[in-house]
C-alpha cells in the first residue's frame, strides 16, 4: 500500500499537496504548437512588399526568401541582416514591420514557416543556402547543395525537408536550448 504524504518540505516551505490538488484551475493549458501565419496573412505580407518595393511578386518572394534564408528570422536580426538583388533590397526590420502591420503578434519566423515550401523552391532555383548550412557541414561534410538549402531554423517541422537535415535541425535546437 502506498501512503500519500500530505505535507512536503521543500527548503523552508511547507507545501500542502491536498490543498494544491483541491484548487480548480480555470485556465486551460495548451500544448505548445509551432505557429505560422494564415495563407491570407502571408499573401498580404507579400503584397505589401510588392507595394513598398515597387516590384513584381516574383521579386518580392525572392527578397523574402533571400532574407529569411540568411537568418532574417533570428531575434537579433534587424537592419543589419538584409538581402539585395538587382536594385532591390530588404532587411529583417523592414520585413518585421510589414509582418506586424498584417498581424500584430506575428514574426518573420511565423511568415517563414508559412512559406517554407515556397522558400525552399526559390532557394533551390537560385542556390541560397540556409543560415545553418555551415554549422551542419561541421557534422556532415558531405552535405549536398540541395540539403544546404533546407538548413534553416524554420524548416524543423516541415515534412518536405530532407530527413537528414530535419533530424540535424532538431538535434541542433535541442543542444542549444534544452541543456
Amino acid at each position: 500500500m502506498i501512503v500519500k504524504r500530505s505535507v512536503y518540505l521543500l527548503k523552508e516551505y511547507k507545501i500542502d499537496l491536498s490543498e494544491i490538488e483541491s484548487v480548480n484551475l480555470q485556465e486551460e493549458y495548451e500544448v505548445r504548437t509551432i505557429s505560422s501565419l494564415s495563407d491570407k496573412a502571408a499573401s498580404d505580407v507579400v503584397g505589401l512588399v510588392i507595394k513598398k518595393k515597387k516590384c513584381t511578386e516574383t521579386m518580392a518572394l525572392l527578397l523574402i526568401t533571400g532574407l529569411l534564408q540568411k537568418g532574417g528570422t533570428n531575434k537579433s536580426a534587424g537592419s543589419n541582416t538584409s538581402f539585395s538583388c538587382g536594385n532591390y533590397s530588404l532587411n529583417a526590420q523592414e520585413l518585421q514591420n510589414i509582418v506586424l502591420s498584417v498581424n500584430n503578434k506575428a514574426t518573420n519566423r511565423k511568415l517563414a514557416r508559412t512559406l517554407c515550401n515556397e522558400i525552399a523552391q526559390i532557394a533551390l532555383a537560385v542556390n541560397i543556402e540556409g543560415d545553418l548550412a555551415n554549422q551542419m557541414r561541421y557534422d556532415h561534410p558531405d552535405l549536398t547543395t540541395t540539403e544546404a538549402v533546407w538548413c534553416s531554423n524554420f524548416q524543423t517541422t516541415n515534412p518536405n525537408c530532407p530527413s537528414k537535415v530535419r533530424d540535424w535541425l532538431v538535434n541542433n535546437y535541442k543542444n542549444r536550448f534544452n541543456r
